[in-house]
């Protein structure tokens, strides 16, 4: 059997447990109450009544330290409960609901992304194709502007027919909104909206504005990329124009040398002539100083032939160092005049 002082100590054990488990309840109670008194608190401001039925407005202090010192009843603790449950309901619900349209609008995001990634990519692959490799030129090696100026011009016109496909589709979702607005408030006139209609309509009404404002953002975006392509063409068409004066300067020049080889190539037909003309006439005042002792001697003719020969090079030499001072003028004006046209 066991003795008094055992029993004693196994009874104020179950007290103490009884009592931790009693301190524990009424923690969890008061955190509820300090929870419940907490959100409510606004609602006391404002004047409504607590959940036991007792108005609360300027005197909610004096009635508030009235409630401290108090216990609440079972009823009252089971309507604070029910309406905490029913707030974390809620609260719930909101959360999920807002997890629902963040993650819907990440799909969205990273959808759009994924679409941008791909034109980007396209359009990479393509302005490779069609300027890097296929606009070089095979024997210069460099791009050719005119190619260039029609892939740009081709993008542009592509980008406008996509800026006023996204216009009309805009024009078509705000026809569309004021379509629902209007049959919303026609069902609101009647009185015969029903909750599930209104809040399906404020639905749509939300997704139409989203893609409303997705068309927006994309349509600025298009305009920017429009922006930037027009000051790159600007800047494309500004040096095909020097490459095209650059070009009309090399055509005079290359018509220039074509005169200068072509007069050269007159000079040797004629030295040609006077070569033979000379032989001929080499020959014949050979003969002649045969028959006759009287006559000068071939070799003071071939000397003063050889001096006027020497004299006629020379007089061509400083005609064709003439030419090439006047055709280096030229060039020189020529440059000066695409510079000025250049810098204008």
């Amino acid at each position: 059997a066991l003795s008094p002082v055992a029993m004693e100590l196994e009874q104020l054990a179950a007290q103490v447990e009884e009592l931790q488990r009693r301190n524990e309840e009424l923690g969890m109670e008061n955190e509820m109450l300090q929870d419940f008194l907490e959100r409510q608190r606004d609602k006391w401001d404002e004047g409504i009544s607590t959940p036991g039925g007792a108005p609360m407005g300027k005197n909610v202090g004096k009635k508030a330290g009235r409630a401290a010192e108090k216990t609440l009843d079972r009823d009252e603790k089971h309507r604070i409960a029910c309406q905490e449950v029913e707030t974390l309901t809620k609260d719930i619900q909101n959360t999920k609901k807002t997890a629902e349209q963040n993650l819907d609008l990440l799909k969205a995001l990273m959808e759009e992304t994924e679409i941008r990634q791909a034109e980007v990519k396209r359009a990479a692959y393509e302005f490779r194709r069609d300027i890097v490799v296929g606009a070089e030129n095979p024997r210069t090696g460099k791009t050719m502007a005119e190619k260039v100026l029609k892939y740009l011009e081709d993008e542009l016109t592509t980008k406008d027919v996509y800026v006023r496909k996204m216009l009309a589709k805009n024009q078509t979702y705000k026809t569309q909104i004021n379509k629902a607005q209007r049959q919303l408030k026609s069902k609101q006139d009647h009185d015969d909206l029903q909750y599930i209609d209104f809040h399906q309509l404020q639905i749509e009404n939300q997704q139409f504005v989203v893609k409303i404002e997705e068309a927006n953002q994309e349509l600025l975006q298009l305009k920017k990329t429009s922006g930037r392509t027009v000051k790159l063409l600007n800047s494309m068409k500004k040096k095909l124009t020097m490459l095209m004066s650059e070009a009309k300067f090399l055509r005079d020049e290359i018509e220039e040398r074509k005169a200068m080889l072509k007069k050269s190539e007159a000079d040797t037909s004629k030295v040609v002539e006077e070569k033979e003309a000379a032989r001929k006439d080499h020959k014949k005042l050979k003969v002649q100083s045969r028959i006759s002792n009287d006559m000068p001697q071939v070799v003071d003719y071939v000397q003063q032939t050889a001096d006027q020969y020497e004299l006629e090079a020379m007089v061509r030499n400083w005609r064709r160092k003439v030419d090439i001072s006047e055709l280096a003028a030229k060039r020189i004006r020529t440059k000066l005049r695409a510079q000025g046209m250049s810098e204008t």
